[in-house]
């Protein structure tokens, strides 16, 4: 550990934030959170977050409850800012998006915004904890106060403006990670269940299986495909034809969601076909081939965080930190590999970032301290910009230095995978 980790660390354990300190962290979160929200007065953000994902979530609720179908060509409505998306998800989420058809949009914005805000501090307490920043005593104040910050990361950001759930079902995936079945006392009888309802909603939490898989957790990535199957199976009681239709079309027709070689779009597939072209009958087989390496990468990475241990009812606290990397690892890959990756569903920089930046200070050698202290350093303009959307929109025209900078998401992760493969944490105190 350097001098300066060790000052840091050792005021952290010994700072009390008090109820003054509390309450301004408190106030700092809220108001940045509602600037968030709402938009900043005197911008062109200033009211008009349109929350069109919640818009189609609320449609999608509201056809099934009226007969209609949920993934025929044109059969949703047009959103309320007048513009037309399809409705992309398991017949399942349907069921669940039901209760927000019978609220306006305006009041379901407000309900999910605020909630999503709130998410994001828990989620940060949880990645302080296995990260041993701080205390019991003061790691809630330090998520306000860096919530207050990280919420204008552009996954964040996006998020919020578009509507988007997927601080909910972070959440459920951390739940069922780090908490249910983390310590001795906590069985976790349902462990894995959050995550396989999580994958009924959308399909991407399915990767966070893996997880336990590699943690030899077989009870957990069980009990998480049960309740994954079950969700289906409700949703095909309920949604027969629908049900069918998705399963058997609309899940392997991908390009429904979007444009893939939009500058959006931050995975492989996208990143191909920004450089080759669409219509480059190349691009299919470098994403391929690049799905391939980039799975033997996330592989040896993944295997360098020691999952089997570090999943165990009673960590360490590299225990903890290994945990935290190695879902980081299993997010990464999916984000990678996946057909469709927007921009918003980069929530797993957080902790990526959080842990760079602990392996930092801590790391027993100068190259270690470097190699995550650059990672993490690079990555806070990274992802709090979202330097895609300061290129041309005509992706066709990006030079080569384009190419870099619009693919700095998947970069940056190819990096993280990298780093862990070459210098895993090995550091046994915190």
């Amino acid at each position: 550990m350097t001098p300066q980790a060790r000052t840091t660390a050792g005021r952290l354990r010994t700072w009390r934030p008090g109820p003054f300190g509390g309450l301004l962290g408190l106030a700092v979160f809220a108001v940045s959170a509602t600037l968030q929200i709402i938009g900043v007065p005197g911008t062109s953000s200033f009211g008009t977050r349109t929350r069109f994902d919640l818009d189609v979530y609320r449609l999608g609720g509201q056809l099934w409850h009226q007969g209609y179908s949920l993934y025929a060509d044109g059969s949703l409505p047009f959103t309320a800012d007048g513009i037309w998306l399809p409705f992309t998800y398991p017949p399942f989420a349907a069921l669940v998006f039901t209760p927000l058809g019978e609220i306006s949009l305006a009041v379901g914005g407000v309900i999910l915004s605020v909630v999503s805000a709130l998410c994001l501090v828990y989620v940060t307490v949880v990645f302080l904890r296995l990260l041993h920043v701080g205390t019991g005593a003061n790691r809630l104040t330090l998520a306000l106060w860096l919530s207050a910050f990280t919420i204008w990361w552009n996954p964040f950001g996006m998020t919020l403006s578009f509507g988007q759930i997927n601080l909910i079902l972070l959440v459920l995936i951390v739940v069922d990670l780090f908490v249910l079945g983390r310590t001795p006392s906590a069985a976790g009888v349902l462990r894995g269940a959050l995550v396989g309802v999580a994958s009924a909603i959308k399909l991407t939490p399915l990767v966070f299986l893996g997880v336990f898989a590699a943690g030899a957790k077989w009870r957990a990535m069980w009990t998480g495909l049960v309740a994954f199957l079950t969700a289906a199976v409700i949703a095909a009681v309920w949604l027969p034809a629908d049900s069918v239709q998705y399963w058997t079309y609309t899940v392997f027709h991908t390009g429904r969601i979007g444009v893939p070689e939009g500058p959006i779009n931050q995975n492989l597939n996208g990143a191909w076909l920004r450089f080759l072209g669409p219509d480059n009958p190349v691009a299919p087989a470098a994403w391929a081939m690049s799905v391939v390496a980039v799975t033997v990468l996330a592989g040896i990475a993944l295997y360098r965080t020691r999952p089997a241990q570090a999943m165990r009812a009673d960590p360490t606290p590299l225990d903890d930190v290994n945990a935290l990397l190695g879902a980081c690892v299993v997010a990464f890959w999916g984000l990678l590999v996946a057909p469709t990756t927007w921009s918003h569903h980069w929530v797993w920089s957080l902790p990526a970032v959080l842990a760079c930046a602990v392996i930092a200070g801590h790391s027993s050698s100068v190259w270690g301290a470097r190699l995550y202290g650059g990672l993490a350093l690079v990555a806070v303009p990274i992802f709090l910009i979202g330097p895609f959307q300061l290129m041309p929109a005509d992706v066709a025209t990006w030079s080569w230095w384009q190419q870099i900078v619009g693919n700095a998401y998947l970069l940056w992760a190819l990096a993280f995978l990298t780093a862990l493969w070459l210098k895993p944490f090995r550091r046994a105190s915190l």
